[in-house]
């Protein structure tokens, strides 16, 4: 079996890791509109070294308490959902203009530039929109502060950052990786085998992930907003201000915009990868640091604000490396779930209820042991539900608003 076989199974997530760590350079990637990333095993090159799979996060992971990846942190509190903690807090960026740039608060972005500034790493591993095609998510490598803040900002379009992973084998530094919980998961299998990535990458920023999108969801916003998805400039999802919206710009200089998060509606929504439905990690829990917004009552109003949840011992030294440079106050595990509770939700009710039905209908199931996801009768009606829905907006898009891209080219 390869990856090539994962990605048949439904079960690939399009994290890039397999690309990063193929010695023999066998896999690529095809992008399209439609579905997003793709891989492509060339079989001729292909030395059956199983190394791409035992990097891929596609068909499961141990969450069991003495799991491999639990070992470096076992003294750090633990409860499902959150995963490991050493503080939880409540934050945002000092920088006021920083703080209103941001999607919720500002503090990913005034974290990664100051550990560029402090000389805590070389590079970050971030992600940004492809100037050729802006319905396009790509990684990017960034050096400076301002590269940095050119990425700011959520993004809801699937992206193989890992591949990023093969510029920190050949290229000696420090990297931070900035991704949602597949990428970090990804990662860190690919450190089990590999010592350079190990000792390369010193930090990673889990961004938290309810769920994302395939490209098709962005061309379905353009042309809600009476735009051809084929001459846009430039695309992006959040801010300035919180919780922001989406600003879409042609290349003839026309502008939409549409507020957060009502512009993703039931359309946009509906275009979520299958594999990503079915992935319970939402708060990125193998990430040295993790960060998502907040949204609690109390917040509203605000320019911003953050969760922040500090896991190792690395993310430690990070957080209090660069510990002028954001407004923290401490959280309970409570408020912190409570902040989160439309994606406990999807990640753990609805998840329950679609993992039963996937598993019913024969398909391949990714596992998940130490997590129990197993459905009741609500659960199963609930993930029913969300599959109906689904379905229905994908047929209501595709009538509504058929695809005008139709843009498929290799990626990698």
């Amino acid at each position: 079996m390869d990856v090539g076989e994962v990605r048949e199974a439904g079960l690939c997530m399009q994290c890039g890791t397999c690309i990063a760590v193929c010695p023999a350079r066998a896999i690529e990637l095809d992008w399209d509109v439609t579905t997003g990333y793709a891989v492509i095993v060339h079989r001729a090159r292909c030395t059956d070294c199983g190394i791409c799979l035992e990097a891929c996060p596609g068909r499961g992971l141990d969450f069991r308490p003495g799991a491999w990846w639990r070992e470096r942190n076992a003294d750090a509190a633990c409860r499902d959902f959150l995963g490991p903690w050493r503080r939880l807090s409540f934050g945002w960026a000092a920088d006021s203009t920083v703080r209103h740039a941001g999607a919720s608060g500002g503090v990913a972005t005034a974290l990664l530039a100051a550990l560029l500034e402090e000389g805590f790493a070389d590079a970050v591993l971030a992600v940004g929109m492809s100037d050729e095609q802006p319905l396009q998510a790509v990684g990017v490598v960034c050096r400076t502060p301002a590269e940095v803040a050119a990425c700011r900002g959520s993004k809801y379009d699937v992206v193989a950052v890992n591949t990023l992973l093969r510029t920190v084998l050949d290229e000696p530094g420090r990297y931070v990786l900035v991704g949602l919980p597949c990428h970090v998961q990804g990662l860190r299998l690919a450190q089990r085998r590999s010592r350079r990535l190990r000792e390369r990458v010193v930090l990673t920023l889990g961004i938290f992930c309810g769920l994302t999108c395939e490209p098709r969801a962005t061309e379905v916003a353009a042309l809600q907003a009476g735009l051809d998805p084929a001459h846009l400039r430039s695309v992006s999802y959040r801010g300035p201000g919180w919780p922001g919206g989406m600003r879409l710009v042609t290349r003839d200089g026309r502008v939409r915009q549409r507020g957060y998060p009502d512009y993703f509606d039931r359309h946009l929504a509906a275009h979520a990868p299958p594999r990503c439905r079915v992935c319970p990690d939402a708060l990125a829990e193998l990430a040295d640091i993790s960060v998502g917004d907040t949204w609690l009552r109390r917040f509203e109003g605000s320019d911003g604000v953050s969760d922040l949840i500090v896991r190792t011992p690395a993310g430690e030294r990070a957080a209090a490396a660069v510990a002028d440079r954001l407004h923290l106050q401490d959280a309970t595990p409570e408020e912190m779930v409570a902040s989160q509770a439309a994606t406990y939700r999807v990640k753990r009710d609805v998840l329950r209820g679609r993992l039963a039905l996937r598993a019913a209908a024969g398909r391949p199931v990714p596992a998940y042991p130490g997590l129990d996801l197993r459905a009741g009768p609500r659960d199963i009606l609930l993930g029913a539900l969300d599959v109906g829905r689904e379905t229905l907006y994908r047929r209501l898009a595709d009538r509504r608003f058929p695809s005008r891209v139709g843009l498929s080219r290799a990626a990698t």
